[in-house]
């Protein structure tokens, strides 16, 4: 084929992307509603956006290449600026020694070339992708990049205050309005706001050598975003700690603040934690979108033979519920969405919290205090005393709170609370372990959900695929397909969209219960859960893989595999 002298349509064809007959259709449609060739063959369902793309490659005659963010080396951000990229709607993608590979909207563009060599002193090799994500792509990479230059050095006399130490004013009242300059200002105003719409749950300033870098935690992951320059560094970390309240001239001991800010309606809240480092303080700032929060069971993620043991559990009149699993595994959501189902104007629900991440409408809600002397237990009594029917304790984290919280659930509350445990059956190791008696867990307990967080596979891009021969192995017996990331306009090219959980839901009867008062091992009360009913988080994760719903890889990485051949073909069988 000669590449110039086809048309668009030709190309698509001979590529075996488009039958002639339905080239010939979008032609006819072209001829009336005067639309491009390319965007009438998408609207029909022939052709791809990806596939479009790579047509129009071939027809410049430069390679297609797919785009991916996480692929892209941070570095060199810094050879093409912000303004430039913009300017020529163009993304540099990586240097190959003296060779500089970019993304073009037009490859063609000989002046937008010569401008970048000149700048960048590279030979640039144009290549051409999706319109759409090469646009979308240029704002995420320069992200925090805005129309000021927060790559330039700042005045001398704004920043020397901070730079060492030793060198910082006490007096307040200036650090705050140094920090209050308009570039400083905006630059975290945009990462915040870039986080929002990113949909980050967490922000990182991370103090290194060569300047601060930032991460965004999305879906479980952090991000790489971009390296602030060390000359901004101190200011803004000082800028964040104006936010929260913090106090600026503490710079030897951690602090936690918080504040709140508004995007398009949506209220923020922001939970801020600095610690100190040896290039600096380290700043995350954990990000509460209320109204990402989905309070539904429903919607969790809950298989329906885990949504049926769970709802029996909570619509017990007494006893006491334990979620558990890592830090950041969805135990909160689960324990408002639990809240909100069972809440009705005839009982009086109270929660004991630390701190308060979400407001629920018609429930006591209190926060924890140790500054002052207010711990779990103490606020834990002063609930008990206050009339409850249900309880809800943040987390379990000592002996004392672990026993009124037990001592409620035999006095006719019912009690939710949190653990931080591998899996349902260690919650009840871990109880005796902090010196909870066994007759109390016993008498107490009814149930207790693990659970853990995988990344969704995206709706508009994950793609079906016949499982390789070491994943064959791996399930433990032949399956006909497994699905897999790809990444779209949608996902921000990561493949993944949004999380969803994975359960075990472990109902205390009466063999559990005796285990109990022996001490029994972890594994032994397991092994009884499973025999009576109990799917674990791994046979839960594996039944949503072979689902579509996440990957295999995904599964692997964060709860592993079924153990047996046994447990994996029920899976199978249930798929």
């Amino acid at each position: 084929m000669q590449r110039g002298r086809l048309r668009i349509g030709e190309i698509l064809a001979q590529l075996g992307y488009i039958t002639q007959e339905q080239l010939e259709e979008a032609l006819r449609i072209q001829q009336s509603t005067r639309e491009l060739l390319g965007e009438v063959l998408q609207r029909l369902g022939y052709i791809t956006a990806e596939q479009l793309a790579q047509a129009q490659a071939y027809q410049f005659g430069v390679d297609y290449e797919r785009l991916n963010l996480n692929s892209i080396s941070p570095d060199v951000r810094n050879i093409v600026p912000a303004y430039l990229a913009r300017q020529l709607r163009v993304l540099p993608l990586r240097k190959e020694k003296h060779r500089l590979v970019v993304a073009m909207l037009n490859p063609l563009d000989l002046i937008a070339r010569d401008d970048l060599q000149r700048i960048t002193s590279c030979y640039i090799k144009p290549v051409y992708t999706e319109p759409e994500l090469l646009q979308q792509a240029i704002d995420l990479f320069y992200a925090v990049d805005s129309s000021y230059q927060a790559d330039a050095e700042p005045p001398e006399d704004s920043l020397v205050l901070l730079r060492a130490e030793e060198e910082i004013s006490e007096d307040v009242d200036h650090v705050e309005q140094l920090v209050q300059q308009a570039p400083v200002v905006k630059l975290v105003n945009d990462i915040l706001v870039q986080a929002v719409r990113m949909g980050a749950s967490d922000i990182h300033f991370e103090p290194k050598r060569r300047g601060l870098r930032l991460r965004y935690r999305i879906d479980g992951d952090l991000v790489d975003i971009r390296t602030i320059p060390t000359s901004m560094m101190p200011a803004v970390i000082a800028r964040v700690k104006v936010l929260a309240d913090l106090n600026l001239t503490e710079r030897r001991l951690p602090q936690d603040g918080r504040f709140s800010f508004q995007v398009q309606a949506r209220r923020i809240d922001v939970r801020v934690s600095t610690l100190p480092n040896q290039h600096g303080e380290r700043v995350v700032l954990r990000l509460l979108n209320n109204s990402q929060v989905n309070y539904r069971l429903d919607a969790l993620g809950f298989s329906e033979v885990n949504i049926q043991r769970f709802q029996s559990l909570i619509h017990q009149p007494y006893g006491m519920i334990l979620i558990t699993g890592p830090t950041g595994s969805g135990k909160t959501t689960t324990l408002y969405a639990t809240l909100r189902e069972i809440s009705r104007a005839e009982i009086n629900i109270m929660t004991c919290e630390d701190p308060i991440e979400y407001e629920i409408e018609d429930i006591s809600q209190s926060n924890v205090n140790e500054k002052v002397g207010l711990t779990f237990a103490t606020q834990l009594r002063s609930i008990l005393r206050q009339d409850p029917d249900v309880v809800l304790i943040g987390e379990i984290r000592d002996r004392e709170t672990a026993e009124i919280a037990c001592r409620a659930a035999l006095t006719g509350h019912l009690v939710f609370s949190t653990l931080h445990t591998n899996d349902a059956a260690s919650a009840i190791p871990r109880l005796i372990d902090m010196g909870v008696e066994p007759f109390l867990i016993s008498s107490a307990l009814i149930g207790v959900i693990g659970q853990r967080l995988l990344r969704r596979l995206c709706a508009s891009c994950r793609k079906e695929d016949t499982p390789a021969a070491e994943e064959q192995l791996a399930i433990g017996k032949d399956v006909a397909r497994l699905y897999r990331a790809r990444g779209c306009s949608q996902c921000l090219q990561r493949g993944y969209k949004g999380r969803i959980a994975v359960h075990e839901v472990l109902v205390v009867n009466h063999t559990i219960q005796q285990l109990i008062l022996q001490r029994a091992e972890a594994q032994r009360i397991a092994d009884e859960a499973i025999r009576t009913g109990m799917v674990t988080m791994q046979q839960d994760a594996l039944a949503k893989a072979l689902a579509g719903v996440t990957t295999l890889q995904e599964v692997i990485a964060k709860v592993g595999l079924p153990e047996t051949k046994d447990e994996r073909e029920a899976i199978l069988l249930a798929a």
